[in-house]
């Protein structure tokens, strides 16, 4: 019972007995017919809520803080009536739920919503926990029934990327072959030319060549410079060490796990093979070289949980069972003057990656 309901009834129950105590007959049928609306009400109410289902349709997989379609369908299983004023609470991974409204729903049609829903938090639910709700009628009673929507959806950490990854020279490694670039990858483009025999057919400028055609010349192409260095293989290395009397922030792990992540997502765009190790998972390796590892790495980053107790000998073991030729790059979520003399010497520096670095932006995903 909502606490309007709780005054009509004690109205109502004052009313009747005032009546009947003085004999006055209006006052008590009206005390009697507010009496007789509670119960009345709290049928309704419970027909009301009978047959509902509730689906959705969504994405499976999206990043915390970014934006997704999400479209929900309340239909009416029962044979016939309507359902009034309801009200939809579903249960989304990271502890967040958000509440969506129905005014009027009958059995020959579906009633769909279509919505823009942002989760701030990692996370993964095999399927999305839901509770309808009505106040109908009057607002005197508040009918509720739970069920769950047979969705399964993971949300990845949300991608930041440092700028340290976008300085030049960083990625020079021990490799006999440092400065080989992967892929088809060029450099900026320099000036435009005229068409000469052997120029790829990729590199022609559409613009330019119609305007040179239209003055009678030829074919015009970009000149580019020379593509920037990458590594032949780069290891990400996750610990949560620290010295004594460490404060401990969740918010800094979350957003660790954020760099983390908008770090391997870089290097599978840049086609550069990496691999994972962090505390979180025992030290285990984690190769990213194709999309199907970047996704296995992100759907275990949804779920995963602060390691606690890291020693520095774990750390340096860690470190020296890095591949001398592998570029080596370290997050994590404890301040780096913690953990900096943990390090060990290497025949290429170390990347440390600071996560406290101020107004990162997240990486926006395509769809």
């Amino acid at each position: 019972m909502t606490l309007r309901g709780a005054m009509i009834l004690a109205a109502a129950l004052l009313a009747f007995l005032i009546g009947i105590a003085r004999t006055d007959g209006t006052l008590a049928s009206i005390g009697l017919i507010g009496l007789l609306l509670v119960p009345f009400s709290a049928w309704l109410g419970k027909r009301n809520m009978r047959g509902l289902q509730l689906h959705c349709q969504a994405a499976s997989r999206t990043y915390a803080g970014q934006p997704f379609p999400l479209r929900l369908q309340l239909e009416l299983a029962r044979n016939s009536g309507t359902a009034q004023a309801v009200s939809a609470r579903i249960q989304f991974p990271g502890e967040f739920s958000q509440t969506y409204n129905f005014d009027h729903v009958t059995v020959d049609a579906v009633v769909t919503t279509e919505e823009i829903v942002t989760l701030p938090r990692r996370g993964e639910r095999g399927e999305l926990p839901y509770l309808l709700g009505s106040e109908f009628p009057l607002g005197i009673w508040k009918h509720s029934c739970s069920g769950s929507i047979a969705h399964a959806l993971c949300v990845y950490p949300g991608p930041l990327v440092s700028k340290k990854l976008s300085i030049p020279g960083l990625w020079r490694d021990a490799a006999s072959m440092a400065g080989t670039t992967y892929g088809a990858m060029s450099g900026e483009i320099r000036g435009l030319r005229p068409w000469r025999a052997g120029d790829s057919l990729k590199r022609i400028h559409p613009a330019a060549s119609v305007r040179a055609y239209a003055r009678g010349t030829g074919l015009i192409v970009a000149e580019t410079d020379p593509p920037g260095f990458f590594p032949q293989h780069v290891t990400v290395l996750f610990h949560s060490y620290a010295g004594d009397r460490a404060i401990i922030r969740p918010e800094m792990f979350e957003k660790a796990l954020g760099y983390l992540c908008g770090t391997l997502r870089t290097f599978w765009q840049q086609s550069i093979p990496a691999t994972l190790v962090a505390d979180f998972d025992g030290w285990l390796e984690y190769s990213c070289r194709s999309r199907k590892d970047l996704a296995m790495i992100l759907e275990r980053l949804a779920r995963v949980r602060r390691a606690t107790g890291t020693e520095q000998h774990e750390l340096q073991r860690a470190q020296l069972l890095v591949d001398a030729n592998s570029s080596l790059i370290v997050i994590s979520d404890m301040p780096i003057a913690d953990w900096r003399t943990a390090l060990i010497k290497r025949p290429v520096s170390t990347v440390v990656l600071p996560v406290n670095a101020a107004r990162e932006k997240p990486q926006r995903t395509k769809r």
